[in-house]
């Protein structure tokens, strides 16, 4: 591991002491992520969940008084019981402008915010990171307002990376431009290109440039180019394809589960070609399995839906899994974060390892989805069910389902389809002489 540089550990010691004098003797640190300053609070000192918060403050040695007074505004905040995201939206660094350093009251092109009529200056000076963070705090509530995500998307994906937009303008030459910006946000994934994290980065800030732009918040200079791709990059390696779970694997995994909580999961997922969050919204109503779970996505709100079996999973039938769900229970998991819990408790389970070595040696990749992906596939090959039905029985559009399980319709499934659409043409043509 490279050598902590002697600044680095001043700036712990630093913080360190500055929270003891406040009554913090432990839970909180700070440590560099990225070129910015990441503030950790353990699960004990941070009301039973471990929380990690990026602060807009660059991780430089000039700016140890600035981080250990951000803290301490998260601290003191914290105790009062606001939540460290929404201290770190009120943290207010200097103007880089000319003028007052402390002052907000001049903050350029700043009108009337919270009357909800305010634009943002069009001009050539830099905004200031009190403005980015209001304009970030409205481009938020016109999310939330509009129904585009939940609120527990922003908390679990937007709010990360708009706290490294907060990092990307709080420095003594902020961008100027959409494009000084995407550059610079991409620089903290260089190590990463086309990653998924550093693609969900460069499109969510892009979202907020357009939508600014559209909305005169920002100037033209701000508007985002169409092709985000040099931004995202390409990856170096070969991406590996979430493949379906084969079905003598799903009996093999039933068997192997122990805990009867994450059998009951894993058959309902199995069964009814579940996604992993969608656990948490399932109930009987009139006498059968509902999913109430509504995905918000750019094609569109979900509807709830009838949990139907294929009718060539035979081998589910004695799981009974209607009658079994009003009594058998489920595993405990937080809302949002299914996929997660899943994930983890089938990492641990020494089958779903050696699974998961088979698949790759084939360059396909098992995951919880792989239970969903299953069902898609044996609906189409085996049942021959057409993509607007399974679609409407899997809980998507039918662009979704075609774009997300067309990659596995290799030579193989196109024979076989050929060949069983020539056995109807021919049943046909025989029946009408």
């Amino acid at each position: 591991m490279p050598r902590t540089r002697d600044w680095e550990g001043t700036i712990r010691v630093v913080v360190s002491h500055a929270l003891s004098q406040r009554g913090c003797l432990r839970g909180w640190s700070v440590l560099n992520h990225r070129g910015h300053v990441r503030l950790n609070i353990a699960a004990g000192a941070g009301g039973g969940r471990r929380r990690q918060v990026l602060l807009p403050i660059p991780w430089e040695c000039d700016q140890i008084d600035q981080i250990r007074d951000a803290v301490l505004q998260v601290f003191e905040g914290f105790q009062k019981g606001v939540d460290p995201d929404l201290c770190v939206a009120q943290i207010i660094r200097p103007h880089h402008a000319a003028g007052d350093p402390g002052s907000t009251a001049e903050a350029p092109g700043l009108q009337n915010i919270a009357g909800g009529s305010s634009t943002f200056s069009t001009a050539a000076a830099p905004l200031s990171v009190e403005e980015w963070q209001e304009l970030i705090s409205v481009f938020r509530e016109h999310k939330l307002i509009s129904g585009e995500i939940k609120p527990s998307t922003w908390h679990r994906v937007y709010r990360h990376h708009m706290n490294h937009v907060f990092g990307a303008v709080a420095t003594a030459a902020p961008p100027q431009n959409a494009k000084q910006l995407l550059e610079t946000l991409a620089r903290i994934w260089a190590d990463k290109p086309g990653g998924r994290t550093r693609q969900i980065q460069i499109q969510s800030t892009a979202a907020l440039l357009r939508w600014a732009v559209t909305e005169l918040r920002l100037g033209e200079n701000w508007d985002p180019p169409k092709d985000l791709a040099v931004f995202v990059g390409r990856s170096r390696v070969a991406k590996a394809i979430t493949t379906p779970l084969e079905v003598e694997h799903i009996i093999a995994l039933v068997q192997a589960i122990p805990d009867a909580r994450w059998r009951f999961a894993f058959q309902l997922m199995a069964a009814y070609g579940l996604r992993p969050e969608e656990l948490q919204h399932l109930q009987i109503r009139q006498g059968r399995l509902w999913c109430m779970y509504e995905k918000i996505a750019s094609r569109g709100k979900t509807s709830p839906r009838v949990l139907r079996p294929l009718p060539c999973d035979n081998w589910a039938d004695d799981w009974r899994l209607e009658e079994c769900f009003p009594t058998q229970e489920l595993p405990p998991m937080q809302p949002g974060l299914g996929d997660g819990y899943v994930g983890h408790y089938l990492m641990n389970r020494p089958l779903w390892k050696e699974l998961r070595r088979e698949y790759e040696a084939k360059a396909e990749k098992l995951v919880p989805y792989s239970c969903r992906h299953g069902y898609a596939h044996r609906a189409h090959v085996l049942c021959d069910l057409p993509p607007k039905v399974v679609a409407a029985a899997m809980g998507h559009s039918v662009q979704t389902h075609l774009s997300a399980y067309s990659r596995w319709c290799g030579d193989d499934v196109v024979d076989d389809a050929f060949i069983k659409a020539a056995k109807r043409i021919e049943a046909k043509q025989i029946s009408s002489d």
